[in-house]
């Protein structure tokens, strides 16, 4: 049986799947470049949450070089036994995932 914390590692892996492909179709049917503004999807734990956080693809590809790492909108560290912030910005932040959503993360990481 999942824990809790595998459970939010599942969900939030789905958005950064979803995340993945508003980068994909953004580069390569709108042009963005790598350092225009695009909007993601926030991939707190909260399931229902679904608010745009602005990021260039600089800043995307920033994030996506650990597979523990997740884009979050300002604030939304939810479950602070599960995640912890690591970077602060005014538009987005990066929160790190703790143990058993830390292997969810990794073992279901499209870029592994």
């Amino acid at each position: 049986m999942a824990t809790t914390s595998e459970r939010i590692g599942k969900n939030e892996a789905l958005f950064r799947e979803v995340n993945e492909r508003i980068k994909e179709v953004s580069t390569a049917n709108f042009g963005f470049g790598p350092a225009d503004l695009c909007e993601f999807v926030c991939e707190c734990s909260l399931a229902t949450c679904h608010e745009p956080v602005a990021m260039t693809r600089l800043e995307y590809e920033d994030v996506r070089v650990n597979a523990a790492y997740f884009l979050i909108a300002p604030g939304h560290v939810r479950s602070p036994d599960v995640e912890r912030a690591v970077a602060e910005y005014e538009r987005y932040w990066v929160v790190e995932k703790q143990d058993g959503a830390r292997r969810v993360a990794v073992n279901e990481d499209p870029r592994s």
